[in-house]
């Protein structure tokens, strides 16, 4: 595990680097966002977009989390609103640009739940993580 642990603990105190990811992270969101969904995605499991919409999202708290908390020192229930709240605005703004796309729907609020629970299930993988980072001799 401290081949994992080091270069993970490195990224964590790196804020430039988190702020690039979060920054990559709602450049990819525009872009496919604004994009025509894929002709002939196969669908493997029910509700399949929501659990995508989940993990994205996750992905992207996960990142805003780390800069928020390395950059500005939050940590707790303020860490956990300040992100949340940022990627709940990131996903209203998703949904409203969708409608205007062809071959998108757009202002699908479960969608936007499904973000939302994304960004707080990222927010809690970044806390595990930073713990994981941390520790000593685990």
């Amino acid at each position: 595990m401290e081949l994992l642990r080091r270069p993970l603990a490195a990224i964590l105190r790196c804020a430039p680097l988190l702020w690039m990811l979060f920054a990559a992270w709602l450049a990819i969101l525009f872009f496919f966002s604004g994009s025509p969904p894929p002709k002939d995605m196969p669908t493997l499991i029910p509700y399949q977009d929501k659990l995508l919409h989940c993990v994205f999202f996750a992905g992207g708290a996960c990142a805003l989390a780390g800069a928020l908390s390395r950059s500005c020192g939050m940590r707790g229930f303020r860490l956990l609103a300040a992100a949340v709240l940022s990627l709940a605005l990131a996903g209203a703004l998703d949904e409203y640009n969708q409608q205007f796309v062809p071959g998108r729907m757009g202002l699908d609020p479960l969608d936007w739940l499904a973000d939302l629970c994304g960004a707080i299930l990222g927010v809690l993988a970044f806390v595990r993580l930073k713990k994981f980072a941390s520790a000593r001799g685990a």
